[in-house]
């Protein structure tokens, strides 16, 4: 009779070759089944859920668009946190702020832009995530995630049902102009020579997970960012996929709406 060694072996074989860059950050972990590790119970959860081993697939399709430099760098930005679960209801909501930084990367490289790289960080002064070369001008990317509130994690935590409101409230956007503010500053103390791009690379996660308004809530994003003075920034919001996904088009900011 064959071991459950022998039975799972040849299946975390096939998964490592259709994975290899997702098993890097797997092998990071000293522990992956302690309940810290993002990748607990990894190899036998994509072998039995169709949908998780689909979400890894993209996600590695993705990795595989940075280059061996740059994919280098987020792996080592990744590793301090592939462990770290928060107990606050946001357990690793660290991580993918790091992971996030991919989707700016290919942002640039859709754009045409050359010699992508992190920029690196000096004398621990905050410092945008890229910067790179498109048609012989520079080019720098900063990449922001902005998660769901803290009134959400309390109903996700409680478990409790409710409705998602059919507007944003006020704090989202005293958020978003924190935000723009504090990118405008990295970006422009790394170089503001008149001929460089400064482009503010925006994901969000809105408290309506399911995405039922979120057209709604990319309208009043544009008409709020109609009414502000945003000035020396290039803003692109990340429209991530969910199951009542709409694609979305802004007149103040581009928009990336994500496919597949």
């Amino acid at each position: 009779m064959m071991t459950r060694d022998e039975i799972v072996s040849p299946v975390k074989k096939m998964s490592r070759s259709e994975l290899p860059r997702v098993y890097q950050l797997f092998d990071l972990i000293k522990n992956p089944n302690h309940y810290c590790s993002y990748f607990q119970d990894f190899d036998e959860s994509i072998a039995k859920s169709t949908e998780k081993k689909k979400f890894w697939l993209t996600r590695e399709k993705e990795f595989q668009r940075l280059d061996h430099d740059a994919w280098e760098v987020l792996k080592g930005k990744t590793a301090p946190f592939l462990a770290v679960r928060n107990h606050d209801g946001r357990d690793w909501e660290q991580l993918w702020d790091i992971l996030n930084e991919r989707l700016g990367y290919i942002y640039l490289l859709e754009l045409g832009c050359k010699s992508i790289r992190f920029i690196s960080e000096q004398n621990n002064k905050q410092t945008p995530e890229f910067e790179g070369e498109l048609h012989g001008k520079p080019v720098i990317c900063e990449v922001k995630t902005i998660n769901i509130s803290k009134k959400e994690v309390e109903y996700r935590i409680d478990i409790k049902a409710k409705s998602p409101l059919a507007s944003l409230e006020s704090k989202f956007f005293d958020k978003l102009e924190s935000i723009f503010k504090k990118a405008k500053n990295q970006l422009t103390s790394h170089n503001n020579t008149p001929d460089t791009r400064h482009i503010v690379f925006v994901i969000i996660n809105f408290d309506d997970s399911l995405g039922e308004y979120k057209k709604e809530y990319y309208e009043e994003i544009d008409n709020y960012l109609g009414d502000v003075s945003l000035s020396g920034i290039e803003v692109v919001f990340f429209n991530k996929r969910n199951p009542f996904h709409k694609e979305v088009l802004m007149k103040n900011a581009s928009v990336v709406n994500e496919v597949g």
